[in-house]
């Protein structure tokens, strides 16, 4: 084993235990940490057994595992892309939705304040 596939090791490990601390909250937190975990296991066998990825890649009729390996990568970053966009669509529709309630608070507040002025100065 090289000094690089060590190093790659602790990154992979350290990059595992990063994610499932950052995951914690959220409403699917088992699905993710299971995939993180999934995930870091690969990556480490991939490292330790780089001829596994080529055999694998062989398997799916593709030539090289470092071919494989680009293939995945590209995939996840889109994956990723596509969860991050609809994440965000979510957080712009919940923050209009929230601009929505403090305008109409905001506008009850003002009425009642000039209802309350305009009895006052009946009296």
């Amino acid at each position: 084993m090289t000094v690089f596939q060590l190093l790659l090791i602790v990154v992979v490990a350290v990059a595992a235990l990063l994610a499932l601390r950052l995951f914690s909250g959220d409403r699917s937190l088992a699905i993710k940490r299971l995939v993180a975990i999934v995930c870091a296991v690969a990556a480490l066998l991939a490292i330790v057994f780089p001829e596994a990825l080529t055999w694998v890649a062989n398997l799916l009729g593709i030539g090289r595992g470092a071919d494989l390996l680009l293939y995945l990568s590209i995939l996840a970053a889109m994956l990723f892309a596509i969860a991050s966009l609809r994440s965000r669509a979510r957080q712009d529709a919940r923050v209009t939705e929230l601009a929505r309630a403090v305008a109409l608070m905001e506008a009850r507040l003002t009425e009642e304040r000039e209802r309350g002025e305009g009895g006052r100065r009946e009296a």
